[in-house]
């Protein structure tokens, strides 16, 4: 009994890595956001970021804000685990449920329930 319960965890464990993982390589490379943190953006608004994976589910990037006469831009720390991206950017934290990924889009919801909508860019 105690051999079976073993190795279900460690299956347990393996599909856990394996799908932060995969999750991680998806989400390389430059998106754009169309709904940022449950707001449409303006149309002079653009929210972009680049994620740049290391092998363990983390990584960095960065985050453009700009509109007509603006652009900001902010240095991105953020880790993957269990369904959940956490973003740090400029110091602050913010974590979101990863609810749908696919090599276009990327759905997100924060803990207040707004969604997050990235597109490749």
């Amino acid at each position: 009994m105690r051999s079976i319960l073993t190795i279900l965890t460690i299956i347990f464990l393996v599909t856990a890595c394996s799908k932060d993982q995969r999750i991680n390589r998806r989400i390389d490379g430059d998106w754009k956001a169309t709904v940022f943190m449950g707001s449409n953006l303006d149309p002079d608004e653009e929210i972009k970021f680049t994620f740049n994976k290391d092998s363990k589910g983390e990584g960095t990037g960065t985050m453009v804000y700009s509109d007509w006469n603006t652009k900001d831009v902010y240095g991105v720390e953020y880790f993957i685990k269990n369904d959940y991206l956490t973003m740090i950017i400029d110091q602050d934290a913010v974590v979101f449920t990863i609810n749908d990924i696919t090599r276009k889009k990327i759905t997100l919801t924060d803990n207040y329930g707004d969604a997050t909508i990235l597109e490749k860019d």
